[in-house]
């Protein structure tokens, strides 16, 4: 059964946390803005918890936690170790509340960034599942704001001199629209952030700083700023050395 004496030490930090069984099988992963408030919780009023929190309390040996740099990282390492262990109390916890995916449709130009409810039968890559509306929107709004890709919903079809929307004087997209960026240039956007909802940051950062590298190299001074710029803001919110984090399993 889950004491206070399991989490006495637990950390204050935004990150992960685990709940095991007597088997060590995770039975639950949760995410926290401070982990020390959010996992002490469980194990307050605990007559008051609703049947299903009980039982996972009750049949909760062990808790194990990851420290993340940010409220963001903890957002998507939830997300990306949920559909990887599959822990039965996450599904049995979610029944009656809504939950959300990322969604980029690879199959177009210029895709952009959707919150969807649910995963569709196409060839769309699903991000998720995430635990609230505000939280997809907010992980949604980070990325957008590190690779500036296209919040709009119309077709794309490129045109030089086309008039631009507030958001690219905002410096939030990059303008496909105006043909102010290619295909090319945009898709490796694209799939960097794929990568880090993947959870491939080191593949991120070494594209990064190569192309970086290559347009300082060309004297393109201004796109290799550019492109520090996004290296910066991603060092801000997802980690590069994980091998210094505690291992869940």
């Amino acid at each position: 059964m889950l004491t206070k004496e399991m989490v006495q030490d637990i950390p204050s930090e935004p990150g992960v946390y685990f709940f095991h069984g007597a088997s060590g099988k995770i039975l639950y992963i949760g995410k926290a803005k401070c982990l020390r408030k959010r996992v002490r919780s469980y194990v307050h009023k605990i007559k008051n918890r609703r049947s299903k929190i009980k039982r996972l309390i009750r049949w909760t040996t062990a808790v194990h936690y990851q420290v993340c740099q940010s409220e963001q990282e903890a957002l998507f390492l939830e997300s990306r170790l949920i559909k990887q262990h599959q822990p039965s109390y996450n599904s049995a916890l979610k029944y009656g509340t809504q939950t959300w995916y990322i969604r980029i449709n690879v199959d177009e130009d210029y895709p952009r960034l959707e919150r969807v409810p649910e995963p569709q039968a196409d060839n769309a890559r699903y991000f998720g599942p995430l635990s609230s509306r505000r939280w997809t929107d907010e992980a949604i709004d980070v990325l957008q704001r590190i690779f500036m890709v296209r919040t709009c919903q119309e077709i794309i079809t490129p045109l030089v001199g086309y008039r631009a929307c507030l958001q690219y004087d905002m410096k939030r997209c990059y303008a496909p629209c105006a043909a102010l960026i290619t295909r090319e240039l945009y898709r490796e956007m694209i799939m960097n952030i794929i990568n880090l909802l993947d959870g491939e940051y080191e593949k991120v950062q070494a594209n990064l700083v190569a192309r970086r590298n290559s347009a300082s190299a060309m004297l393109q001074f201004e796109r290799a700023a550019a492109i520090h710029k996004q290296l910066q803001r991603i060092q801000k919110v997802f980690p590069f050395l994980d091998a210094h984090r505690e291992n869940p399993q």
